[in-house]
């Protein structure tokens, strides 16, 4: 009777080790629909008129606050490839849960997200741009966005149409925050796509650590002025990343990606925002796999 005890208690941890894992079945709950949308703000701004080369020639001389204001202004007049001019359909069902009222039956959720991470250029030449939370939460207040929580990356990971196995730098001094490495990062990918026969714009798996918003950075102590990183899937579904909010909101590197979700979501149809439900106690789970809500969808 004990080792059945036992063995019992080591099968239901390793079944919550599982949601919390990000280990991810492609194909198996996600779907990617053929729908787009345009991205509202960008419908007013023009076509991008500055390379990524170049902004990159100009961004390697500034600071970090100073970037941080370039990336920003640089998003915000249009130089962003087309590609994320438009967001997909990710169609999902939600877990049961008999613990969690709201999860008691399954919810079909329907969310819109961007296709790649945040990039500067044109979409012949560009670079995918990391940068802090606070920069990222000043682009996706203008977009109408929310960052992801853990289990929207993992999300969206299953609907990936490739996959590239991570490929790290060696961390030399503090080189890889520098937008050189940045940009020497973005030539690795765009190499491994081209090896691959990907396209940009396509939803690929393995590129970066998704910055995610999490009750971790509001609620515990020490780390109100953290950044949350999370992800960086392989091909088999595992993750690189577990969660982790040690570092300062002001450090950057290579890995880091910025995924931006529009903030109007449909949940079993119904109209809702993404926002108000992951800072409602009764409804967040059906947007995180967390233990409490948000008091901010946001940083």
């Amino acid at each position: 009777m004990k080792r059945i005890l036992f063995l019992c208690l080591v099968a239901l941890f390793l079944a919550e080790s599982v949601v919390y894992a990000g280990d991810v079945v492609y194909g198996k709950n996600s779907r990617l629909k053929k729908e787009q949308l345009a991205v509202p703000y960008f419908l007013t701004k023009p076509s991008a008129a500055l390379t990524g080369k170049n902004f990159m020639l100009q961004a390697d001389k500034m600071k970090f606050w100073e970037l941080e204001d370039f990336i920003v202004s640089t998003v915000l007049q249009g130089n962003v490839p087309q590609e994320l001019k438009y967001f997909r359909k990710i169609v999902f069902k939600t877990p049961v849960t008999d613990s969690v009222e709201v999860l008691r039956k399954p919810h079909k959720i329907e969310i819109w997200v961007l296709p790649d991470y945040m990039s500067v250029g044109t979409s012949d030449d560009f670079v995918r741009m990391p940068m802090g939370p606070l920069a990222a939460q000043r682009i996706a207040d203008s977009l109408d966005c929310i960052l992801p929580t853990t289990f929207l990356v993992d999300r969206i990971a299953e609907v990936s149409q490739g996959h590239l196995d991570i490929f790290p730098f060696r961390p030399l001094g503090d080189r890889n925050c520098k937008p050189i490495v940045f940009q020497d990062s973005n030539n690795a990918i765009n190499a491994l796509y081209k090896a691959y026969g990907y396209k940009f714009g396509q939803f690929i798996s393995g590129l970066k650590k998704d910055v995610v918003i999490t009750y971790k950075i509001q609620t515990l102590k020490g780390n109100e002025n953290r950044v949350a990183i999370y992800g960086w899937h392989h091909p088999n579904g595992k993750i690189t990343q577990p969660l982790y909010v040690r570092h300062v909101n002001f450090y950057v590197d290579y890995s880091h990606g910025i995924r931006l979700i529009y903030h109007k979501i449909k949940v079993d149809g119904k109209e809702m925002d993404a926002r108000q439900v992951l800072e409602s106690p009764a409804l967040y789970r059906l947007l995180s796999n967390e233990p409490m809500h948000l008091q901010k969808a946001s940083y």
